[in-house]
């Protein structure tokens, strides 16, 4: 199995390196391909290129700004839609990059092991997105 990581060159750090290895432990003949962007308007591109070899498509981006979040997600489901390869959209707001050093530390290692179990999930087991019902009390 072929996945694809794509990331922007603006995160505040590199979380390819130690996904690939929560990925590699959980994954049995996993092939990794490593791609970054120097632009987010670059992701749907270089998306479009994976989807031609890959089995599934992480793209991670740290971002600023909501009105760009929305449009790079929007332009990724084109090319999932088109090419038929399932892209994770780790497209989200930048909380993380005015920790201090502690509280960075621990915010990547609890994103990758985030972002590791619902790779896994999705690949291995939806059924693990199956919604619970809520007790209300009654």
């Amino acid at each position: 199995m072929k996945v694809s990581l794509i990331a922007w060159k603006e995160n505040s750090f590199d979380l390819f390196a130690p996904l690939s290895v929560c990925l590699s432990k959980r994954i049995s003949g996993l092939e990794l391909e490593e791609r970054f962007v120097p632009f987010l308007e670059d992701f749907p591109i270089v998306a479009q290129e994976c989807s031609k070899d890959s089995d599934f498509i992480f793209v991670f981006a740290l971002v600023d700004d909501e009105v760009d979040i929305r449009l790079v997600k929007e332009k990724l489901i084109d090319v999932e839609l088109k090419n038929g390869v399932r892209i994770f959209k780790a497209i989200e707001k930048d909380t993380i990059s005015g920790f201090d050093e502690e509280e960075f530390l621990e915010s990547k290692n609890e994103l990758v092991e985030y972002y590791c179990d619902i790779i896994v999930s999705i690949l291995f087991n939806e059924r693990a997105f199956v919604p619970e019902e809520k007790d209300f009390g009654l």
